[in-house]
């Protein structure tokens, strides 16, 4: 039998630590602040050591407290690592896949059922998400992102390259024809979420890139957050964007966009799969839905080759 003192009384004591006080602890715990106390009182009884410093109006840590504060704190963090993974084992057979909104409405969602079909034992939940994830704390097994492609705790595999450049629709064009030096003059519209910092993505780093000096400042007079509306709104006449060739791919051969001008650039963020380490290697579902999402990625068109 295992010489340990009540977990009730470790958890009380961890909690005070943490927060500093026996109120707040109380509220972490949805316990009364008496409660607490007294379940800090079993364990120095227990251990035979004072670690609290009580007075009226402040409580906190003795040396020993503190030491050992820091020791549990430890156990804790390792117990709940271990519990997380644990969790995370236990179903091979369900995907929680957290995906942009627009690569999920422009690429993935037609090509659903075909994994659906290869593996109709598996089941696959989609949100859509722009949120970086963190699989600790979410009930996620993977992600897909647009950006650097460091993750932290996670392992990352390119899923592929796109292009960017201007596109409009064929009405806008006609009553717009324009140059890249003077489309400054033009309205123009862009992605608040992606157009940010300095990569292609942005009007204006994309127009520096072509060695262009415009003839009018770069402006966008519409930012959206999400490239959806941002496409919407270009299909509907009211400007140029900056065309990301993995979402307008199915606009363009419909003809509802076009791309006036020859120069493209390889966009600054790919797209990326992610997963936490834990699920290194893969098994099950996920290593089989990250072999078919490569596959799909692989005939796209639109991707860099």
């Amino acid at each position: 039998m295992r010489k340990l003192p009540p977990l009730n009384s470790l958890r009380s004591f961890d909690a005070i630590a943490r927060n500093g006080s026996i109120s707040k602890a109380a509220l972490e715990l949805k316990v009364s602040s008496s409660a607490v106390s007294q379940q800090v009182s079993i364990l120095e009884d227990w251990m035979g050591v004072k670690f609290l410093k009580r007075s009226s109006n402040k409580t906190s840590l003795t040396r020993e407290g503190v030491e050992f504060a820091n020791e549990i704190n430890s156990v804790f963090d390792t117990l709940e690592k271990n519990i997380f993974h644990t969790q995370k084992k236990v179903n091979h057979n369900e995907i929680k896949l957290s995906i942009i909104p627009s690569l999920a409405t422009r690429w993935l969602i037609n090509r659903l059922p075909t994994y659906s079909a290869l593996y109709p034992d598996y089941s696959v939940m989609v949100e859509a998400s722009f949120d970086l994830v963190d699989f600790t704390k979410k009930e996620l097994t993977i992600a897909i992102r647009s950006g650097a492609g460091s993750y932290s705790g996670c392992q990352s595999e390119k899923l592929f390259d796109e292009y960017v450049t201007p596109v409009c629709s064929p009405e806008y064009w006609k009553k717009n024809k324009t140059s890249l030096v003077e489309i400054g003059a033009c309205s123009l519209l862009a992605d608040h979420t992606f157009g940010k910092d300095e990569t292609n993505l942005n009007w204006t780093s994309w127009i520096a890139r072509e060695g262009i000096i415009p003839s009018t400042k770069i402006q966008p007079i519409q930012f959206y957050t999400d490239s959806n509306l941002t496409i919407q709104a270009c299909i509907n006449g009211e400007g140029f964007m900056l065309g990301r060739s993995i979402l307008i791919n199915e606009e363009l051969r419909k003809g509802g966009l076009i791309e006036p001008f020859k120069e493209k650039q390889v966009s600054d963020w790919p797209y990326y799969i992610v997963y936490h380490s834990i699920n290194d290697p893969l098994r099950g579902a996920l290593r089989s839905f990250i072999e078919w999402l490569k596959r799909e990625a692989a005939k796209t068109p639109g991707i860099v080759r």
